[in-house]
């Protein structure tokens, strides 16, 4: 395994139009704990890695080889992690078919926790190159970059901070060869709808009004009209609930969103929660949604809403429908 790293950062706002998310604060919540308390961020790695594995399930049905990929927003790279692991028999023959595919991969991502792993053992099993390449993933400014350059875009769990979504997907088709393949996931609407409605009846009731506690994201049915304005073809898009149980209460739900990074960073945000707030949220959350075990403890789940989505960058040689009117049977025989 060979492996390189190149640091240029330079996260800064646009003056785009799109601006919802305020990326310096991001990038400062991302790396908070990454040095201070690298175990702890270790922890909460299981939703990552559990999309990770989702996403391995569908790349072994890709026969291309994927020489040049791209992990674009790679945080720690759980997705070449759970390549590299041999710790689910289930997903062995995938990984088999999937890493002697891949010559160079390029990890992508504007935080620390790009680098927090990189003397970890299991990288050893990749025979391929890695590169490591901090840079703000949407200034997209980073000399890698290139047009036509990557078989495949792999990106998971980031794209719901960037602010100018349409012209990001367009910049990931820009660099894909021609017939390249990207592979994303986003978080959905309805994620952590259970912590979303209970903070806003608990502020309704304590309050009078609703502050916006939880980030925009996607609906799925925008989805499609996105990647085809972004250039893709060939669309495939499904959607898969990850429901995480067994949380005491909703401080620990927010503390483990705390070590991944993943708080609200919407420019119109509240940066304080009362006391009040929490306490009476955190009844709700277990009256609404709470379950009772057999011991008679109540936990609470988080589900999170994940999109899986495929596209293909267009080509001469993709296949094509026919013209209208060519068609040689008639579908009132077939009916």
């Amino acid at each position: 395994m060979l492996s390189t790293f190149r640091r240029r950062l330079a996260t800064k706002a646009s003056n785009s139009q799109f601006n919802v998310f305020d990326r310096n604060a991001k990038l400062v919540q991302r790396n908070r704990y990454i040095k201070k308390h690298p175990e702890e961020t270790r922890k909460v790695e299981y939703l990552r890695d559990e999309i990770a594995k989702k996403t391995i399930e569908r790349l072994s049905f890709i026969t291309r080889d994927l020489d040049n990929l791209l992990d674009f927003g790679s945080n720690s790279g759980n997705l070449l992690k759970q390549l590299c692991l041999n710790n689910d028999n289930s997903l062995q023959e995938d990984k088999d078919k999937i890493l002697p595919k891949i010559k160079t991969y390029n990890m992508f991502d504007s935080s620390d926790i790009l680098f927090r792993d990189q003397n970890e053992p299991y990288w050893n099993n990749f025979e391929g190159k890695i590169n490591r390449i901090q840079n703000d993933e949407e200034a997209f400014n980073d000399e890698i970059l290139k047009p036509d350059s990557f078989d495949a875009v792999i990106s998971n769990l980031s794209l719901h901070w960037i602010n100018d979504l349409p012209q990001t997907l367009s910049n990931i088709n820009r660099i894909l060869k021609p017939d390249g393949l990207f592979l994303g996931t986003l978080l959905g609407t309805d994620s952590i709808y259970e912590m979303r409605t209970s903070l806003q009846l608990a502020e309704l009731e304590r309050k009078g009004g609703l502050s916006p506690r939880v980030s925009p994201l996607v609906q799925l049915n925008d989805v499609g009209s996105l990647l085809n304005k972004a250039g893709f073809n060939l669309l495939t898009i499904d959607v898969e609930d990850i429901v995480i149980g067994g949380f005491p209460d909703i401080v620990s739900i927010m503390n483990d969103l705390q070590l991944m990074g993943e708080q609200n960073v919407v420019l119109s945000r509240s940066n304080y929660l009362d006391r009040d707030v929490l306490l009476s949220a955190n009844e709700i959350y277990k009256t609404l949604h709470g379950e009772k075990g057999e011991d008679g403890e109540v936990t609470l789940p988080l589900t999170f809403n994940v999109i899986f989505m495929i596209g293909w960058k267009n080509s001469p040689d993709q296949p094509k429908p026919l013209e209208r009117g060519s068609g040689q049977v008639n579908l009132k025989d077939v009916l």
